[in-house]
């Protein structure tokens, strides 16, 4: 039976445990808008603390990312913007510091969401949450404990699409109540998608 993670994990992570066996696990998500300051976010990630985007409203890149971000959200991101679109969203990831003034040190931008999410196992449904979602992956308030290397199907529901986004994760890392999933063969729209929710809460605060 697969379980949510209280908000303040009791469970004990097993390493001997198993969970039950899937072959599909759907996602159906939900985004909701952060308490975070602009440009600054709580980090549900697995490194802990708080990061900050130092793209600040003067910057003239600010104005632009965010216009962007939009085009990719809405799915309207032309080819011949994606190059500026990719630039930006490097330069943002290089600007991001953790607590301390401590760097960032990723391939792929992530912010905190906090998404609904529905896994179907073969024989439940459970109701679960994510704390961080970006162009890389996300991660997953669970209290079960799901092997590393597990390959899960997601359908993701986000605000600016129809159709739920659909894509493969396999889950990289695990903690007590939490688990990482990296998404694998991601389709471009999809990553600008994504990337796009990112660069919006960071800066925006959702």
């Amino acid at each position: 039976m697969l379980l949510p993670a209280p908000v303040s994990p009791v469970s004990t992570l097993n390493p001997g445990a198993k969970c039950t066996s899937s072959s599909s696990m759907i996602a159906n998500a939900r985004t909701r808008t952060s308490s975070s300051m602009p440009g600054k976010i709580a980090d549900g990630s697995d490194i802990g603390g708080t990061l900050r985007a130092m793209f600040e409203p003067g910057d003239p890149r600010y104005g632009e990312i965010l216009d962007l971000a939009s085009l990719a959200t809405s799915g309207s991101l032309l080819d011949g913007q994606r190059p500026r679109w990719r630039e930006l969203v490097t330069q943002l990831l290089g600007s991001v510091q953790s607590e301390g003034g401590v760097a960032e040190r990723r391939h792929h931008l992530r912010a905190p969401a906090e998404l609904e999410v529905d896994i179907l196992a073969p024989d439940e449904m459970a109701s679960l949450a994510t704390s961080t979602v970006g162009s890389g992956g996300l991660s997953i308030r669970i209290a079960e404990v799901i092997p590393l290397g597990t390959p899960i199907d997601l359908s993701i529901k986000v605000p600016q699409r129809k159709v739920p986004l659909l894509v493969t994760a396999q889950v990289v890392w695990s903690r007590p109540g939490e688990l990482g999933a990296a998404f694998v063969g991601l389709f471009q729209n999809d990553r600008d998608l994504l990337e796009g929710i990112a660069v919006k809460t960071l800066l925006e605060g959702g």
